[in-house]
C-alpha cells in the first residue's frame, strides 16, 4: 500500500502490488489502511475485503491500519466510539491484527481493545519530541489491553532508532516504566 503524494486525493491509499506478488519477494505479511470518514472510505474498505481475501486463501497474516479519521467522519457521542468501530470494522474484514490511534485514556482505549478478539496496536501517530510522554502512552496502551506498538516516524526519525526502539521494547516486553526507558534515550 503507498499513500499518494499530494491533490485532492492525498488522504487516499493505493495497492501497488498483489499478495503473491508481496510473497515472492519475501514478506511475511500485509498490511493494508482504512481511513474511516475519509472521501475514500468506501473505497479502501472494498480493497480491505479484496486483499483479505488473498490473504486468508495464502494463509498470509493481515495487518489492518484502521482510522478513525477523515472530514467526513461522523461519530455520535465520545470519539472513542469511532475507534472502537474502525477497530471492529478491521476484524470483521479479517485482519489478523489491527493498527489504530490512541484515544487519549486507559479506560478509552480498553473500550477499543475489549471489543475484538484480536491483538490491537497503538499507533505513534504525529512525532513527538515528548519521548517520556509517547512511553506512557505505550504503556497505558498495554494496561488497557492493547499488544503493542507499531510506529515508524517516531522511531525512524528519532537521532537514535535503535536506542528508540529498544525503549519501546523495554516498555512493552519487560514492564519498564516511561520515566525509565525514556532516561536511557537521553
Amino acid at each position: 500500500v503507498s499513500t499518494i503524494h499530494g491533490g485532492e486525493r492525498s488522504d487516499d491509499k493505493v495497492v501497488v502490488g498483489s499478495v503473491e506478488e508481496a510473497l515472492s519477494r519475501g514478506a511475511t505479511a500485509v498490511s493494508l489502511q482504512v481511513n474511516l470518514g475519509s472521501i475514500h472510505e468506501a473505497e479502501m474498505i472494498t480493497r480491505m475485503g479484496y486483499v483479505s481475501e488473498q490473504c486468508h486463501r495464502l494463509g498470509v497474516p493481515l495487518l489492518g491500519m484502521m482510522y478513525a479519521q477523515g472530514e467526513n467522519l461522523q461519530i455520535e457521542g465520545d470519539p472513542t466510539n469511532g475507534v472502537a468501530h474502525a477497530v471492529r470494522l478491521g476484524w470483521e474484514l479479517g485482519c489478523d491484527v489491527v493498527k489504530t490511534q490512541w484515544t487519549g485514556s486507559m479506560e478509552s482505549f480498553e473500550i477499543v481493545t475489549s471489543g475484538v478478539p484480536i491483538p490491537v496496536l497503538v499507533a505513534g501517530g504525529e512525532k513527538h519530541d515528548d519521548i517520556e510522554g509517547l512511553l506512557k502512552m505505550v504503556k497505558q496502551s498495554i494496561l488497557a489491553g492493547g499488544a503493542g506498538v507499531c510506529m515508524g516516524r517516531q522511531v525512524f526519525s528519532h537521532h537514535d532508532p535503535a536506542a528508540y526502539a529498544k525503549a519501546l521494547h523495554d516498555v512493552v516486553q519487560r514492564g519498564v516504566g516511561p520515566r525509565e526507558a525514556a532516561e536511557k534515550l537521553r
